[in-house]
């Protein structure tokens, strides 16, 4: 089932119906062949005589009662245990739960009292109702019972969590009052999302993690468009907020900074992303690298709306997940961000974005040292290719900041302050020499000049080599299984015959 609560009791309500005549059908099947008609069953139960034979009915019906809300008590409570114990609220807040239990109460409640009475004779119509109600109650375990199984199942109350945040924030843009009540929402449904991920991590159900990432993301993506319309209330960071788990421990001064530039509820989702990043570290790398993709499409839902707060804090975050999967020895979840994080920076190839765009690529080169510097030469490689690519589309662009992306990444190959490690950096060559060949390509011989200048302190018997290494490669894609599933050496066939030009320039033959 995945349904709204209106269509899912219509659901339950036909089931229950279904049976209902079924049931009907073969107790009237049975009475005519064993009565042949003589007389009716609806006679029957209106004889006086029935009246003696209900007098076990109170037990029938409170035993249906008694076992409904056992199993149903136990099923909310273990998957309360297991997921968030926000279960138990959407229980007895859903409207399906209410209406069929209450059914079973009032069911429950009548057939006592005409016990009590003693079950009339003269009180036909009553036992009539009591038996259409007790009839009712049994048949409607079996389709409740599976109502309640499909409401448990962590995908729904995912979806429920999601709908309702959704709804708080619509409400508040659309100027609904009691903006108090609707953060509270919205706090409260996120902090169910990143409870029920981080516990789905740590049990290895990788598609409930996933669906609360998605859920969390989501949540965003409504937000962020109608953020503009909130009113002037929805932002200050009040009291509510500034307990509340992910704020408690910030400096007061952070809380203030994060009221005025209007982005607690970017920090509050973000913050669940981040807590469910570093736990999936080296165990659930595609949960981490959904999260990049993620945030890397909410700085496209931003692109354009003037909010460069929100834009700001979420390439922080983008920047705090690579540090965290750097210092986590994560070499394959590190490998994704830097694919959205080249993505974001091709998004950003505009005048109004080129700051940002230069500070993206230092940041990827930043990351890729530090990576080196822990061991972890591959994410430096990494940077360089990624970098290699902005710098061909910023080419066909004709980008104003291309010479500065080009000094960038020219400098990757160096510590800040010393050259000392360049001799290592062989990945970071083969960039390079693979850019050399895209200028040639298009003509852009003082460019290549520049990277040939970079590499002109090179060993010749270091440049031959990474020639023939980059002219063997003729397949574009990775020969093993990948995220990405390129080949970071592959040259096109047109940029190809380039490369011996370009080794030619330091004194390299073609053989």
């Amino acid at each position: 089932m995945n349904q709204r609560p209106a269509s899912r009791i219509v659901t339950v309500v036909t089931f229950l119906a279904i049976l209902l005549a079924a049931s009907s059908l073969v107790y009237g099947a049975v009475w005519w062949v064993d009565q042949g008609g003589i007389r009716s069953p609806l006679a029957l139960v209106l004889s006086a005589e029935a009246a003696d034979r209900m007098g076990s009915f109170a037990e029938v019906v409170v035993a249906v009662l008694g076992v409904a809300i056992t199993v149903v008590a136990i099923l909310v409570e273990l998957a309360a245990n297991r997921y968030t114990p926000r279960i138990t609220d959407l229980f007895v807040r859903d409207p399906v739960n209410v209406v069929v239990l209450a059914f079973f109460v009032v069911s429950s409640v009548l057939v006592v009292w005409l016990d009590v009475t003693g079950w009339p004779p003269e009180a036909t119509t009553m036992r009539l109702a009591a038996l259409v109600l007790i009839s009712a109650s049994l048949l409607a375990l079996l389709p409740y019972f599976a109502y309640v199984f499909d409401f448990l199942t962590p995908t729904r109350v995912i979806r429920t969590l999601q709908r309702r945040a959704q709804r708080a924030v619509r409400q508040a843009a659309g100027g609904r009052k009691n903006n108090s009540a609707l953060r509270v929402e919205v706090l409260l449904q996120l902090d169910q999302l990143g409870d029920m991920a981080l516990h789905a991590v740590d049990n290895n159900d990788k598609a409930i993690a996933v669906a609360a990432v998605n859920a969390i993301a989501d949540i965003l993506e409504v937000y962020l468009p109608l953020k503009s319309k909130m009113g002037a209330e929805w932002f200050p960071v009040g009291s509510l907020i500034r307990k509340d788990q992910d704020f408690v421990a910030m400096h007061p001064d952070i809380l203030d900074v994060i009221g005025e530039r209007g982005t607690w509820v970017e920090m509050k989702a973000l913050r669940q992303l981040e807590a469910v990043f570093s736990d999936a570290l080296n165990d659930g790398r595609d949960v981490n690298h959904l999260i990049g993709i993620r945030v890397r499409r909410l700085m496209t839902v931003t692109s354009g709306t003037g909010d460069e707060p929100a834009r700001t804090l979420l390439l922080r975050f983008v920047y705090t997940y690579l540090r965290a999967s750097i210092n986590g020895r994560d070499v394959r979840t590190t490998y994704n961000l830097y694919n959205e994080l080249r993505l974001i920076a091709e998004g950003l190839m505009d005048e109004s974005s080129a700051d940002r765009l230069v500070e993206v690529a230092q940041r990827m080169k930043f990351y890729g040292q530090l990576a080196f510097h822990k061991d972890l030469p591959f994410i430096l490689e990494t940077a360089a290719y990624d970098l290699c690519s902005l710098l061909v589309r910023a080419s066909r662009l004709e980008h104003s900041r291309h010479d500065e992306l080009l000094s960038v990444f020219l400098d990757v190959d160096r510590e800040p302050d010393s050259d000392n490690q360049e001799a290592a950096l062989r990945g970071v060559r083969k960039a390079q020499a693979k850019l050399a060949t895209h200028y040639l390509f298009t003509g852009d011989k003082g460019r290549a000049r520049r990277i040939q200048e970079d590499m002109r302190g090179e060993p010749p018997e270091r440049l031959q080599s990474i020639r023939l290494e980059l002219l063997s490669i003729q397949d574009p894609e990775f020969w093993e299984v990948s995220d990405r599933g390129i080949n970071f050496d592959y040259i096109p066939p047109e940029r190809r015959e380039h490369l011996n030009a370009f080794f030619a320039w330091f004194g390299q033959k073609a053989s």
